[in-house]
């Protein structure tokens, strides 16, 4: 794994967690963190032994977008300068969306701005009730360009609508409402439910649930006539799978499956064929 000077990227036992570490600026990223995020994704969605990812932050917020010293009005920049950051910025935000994991989002604090765009290319996050979001672009005469296809697609366009055109900053419940956040729960409680949404992501069969998250992807860009051959496809390919005869078997059985591995007292695991390996 690569080394990263904005990043925290922690691995173990399946999980690999990416924490967003500049909490000086509250985690605002730059060129430099663009750089290393969309590297990390790309890694990491390459590393067969990553299942799940977390995306956190680091400090007193999630994420507060883009640092606007990155784009100080007192450093001039070039059109084709200009384009580059933005196509840069557009690369990091599809590399995340198209990472193969499971994606899991942890929100405290704030996220604005591209911070919600974060929130968009996540497929669960969780969020402390405190928190709160906004999308504050246009009261600085920029336009959440960048990360508007995933809003767009994520919260629906009334959303978009009423959140941009007014900056307002807006609540952990009505994230929730318009479906930028699947939980809501007291800031103490936070770990717990990532705890449980990481283990319940780990008892899926590993290749289904990628299998799953490119297909869902994959037949919202096709005519809706077209889609059901592809599900058709997707739906005889996995019946067929080692793990769906694996999964279905062990169902049977009344046995965990292979994939799953049980935890003991002591911090080992416990693999379904009985072997005790360290935690």
């Amino acid at each position: 794994m690569s080394r990263f000077s904005n990043l925290l990227v922690e691995s173990s036992q399946a999980v690999a967690r990416v924490t967003l570490n500049r909490p000086e600026q509250r985690n605002a990223f730059d060129a430099l963190m663009v750089d290393e995020l969309r590297k990390a994704f790309e890694e990491l969605g390459k590393d067969p032994s990553v299942r799940v990812l977390v995306l956190a932050g680091a400090g007193p917020a999630f994420c507060a977008g883009a640092d606007l010293r990155w784009m100080s009005p007192d450093t001039p920049v070039s059109e084709a300068q200009a384009r580059q950051d933005a196509e840069r910025l557009i690369r990091m935000y599809r590399v995340i969306d198209e990472c193969p994991c499971p994606i899991i989002g942890r929100v405290h604090g704030s996220a604005f701005g591209g911070g919600v765009g974060l929130l968009a290319v996540c497929d669960i996050v969780v969020s402390a009730d405190d928190a709160v979001f906004a999308l504050s672009e246009v009261k600085l005469g920029l336009v959440p360009a960048a990360i508007a296809p995933f809003l767009l697609r994520k919260a629906g366009e009334s959303f978009l609508r009423r959140y941009c055109l007014t900056g307002e900053v807006f609540s952990a419940s009505v994230a929730k409402h318009f479906n930028l956040v699947h939980d809501v729960v007291e800031r103490g409680g936070l770990e717990k439910r990532l705890d449980e949404l990481i283990e319940a992501v780990l008892r899926l069969a590993p290749r289904a649930s990628q299998e799953a998250k490119a297909l869902f992807s994959r037949i919202l860009r096709l005519p809706e006539e077209d889609r059901w051959t592809v599900c058709a496809q997707a739906n005889t390919e996995a019946r067929l799978s080692a793990e769906a005869r694996e999964g279905l078997r062990a169902f049977l059985e009344k046995r965990a499956p292979a994939w799953v591995a049980e935890r003991t007292e002591h911090g080992e695991r416990i693999a379904p064929d009985g072997a005790r390996r360290p935690a």
